[in-house]
């Protein structure tokens, strides 16, 4: 009988899963295909998984706890003013290469499940973001619009922003920030 390799673990598979989801998308997430790739009898699969749909689901989660948990948590450690914390938020957002997000959102259009996990992760950032703008002291009706205005810049980079040097897209999201923190919608 086949045991699992002790050096590779349930999150080795979950990463080479998420590799293959970016670079080929999900139809190409099979357990041959990620046994190939990680040089390891499929066997070893069904040591950390029960069926191909127990990787989908920990695909999901990893998706967001490491780009929306994780995120928001590494922002809240900075012992800065909500200001502050929102700038490191959109810093952190503009060394995001995207190909995670790009990949998840394209799966969601024939997977329900995916969808409905992206509705609330979208709701989760949304609402963080709100969160910051209202801490820094914006009315609730600002928060909500530029929460909406940051969380549509980063969605437009997914689908349409061409790739750019990190330090190009850190340029580009200081500025933003300034347009965000600097200007009241009361001026209209």
């Amino acid at each position: 009988m086949e045991t699992a390799n002790p050096k590779l673990g349930r999150q080795d598979w979950v990463q080479a899963a998420l590799e293959t989801l970016m670079e080929k998308g999900i139809e190409a997430v099979k357990v041959d295909v990620l046994a190939k790739s990680l040089k390891i009898t499929r066997g070893s699969f069904y040591w950390h998984f029960k069926n191909l749909d127990d990787l989908l689901a920990a695909i999901i989660q990893e998706w967001q706890a490491v780009n929306t948990e994780d995120t928001i948590k590494q922002v809240e450690k900075l012992d800065g003013t909500p200001s502050q914390q929102l700038l490191h938020l959109l810093e952190i957002a503009a060394k995001d290469d995207n190909r995670l997000e790009k990949a998840m959102r394209i799966w969601a259009i024939h997977d329900a499940r995916v969808m409905a996990s992206i509705k609330r992760v979208d709701r989760q950032r949304l609402d963080y973001l709100q969160h910051l703008f209202l801490q820094i002291g914006f009315s609730q009706t600002d928060a909500e619009l530029r929460a909406q205005v940051t969380y549509s810049v980063k969605l437009g980079w997914v689908v349409m922003a061409p790739p750019r040097k990190p330090s190009e897209r850190l340029t580009e999201i200081r500025f933003i920030y300034k347009i965000l923190i600097l200007t009241s919608f009361d001026e209209f």
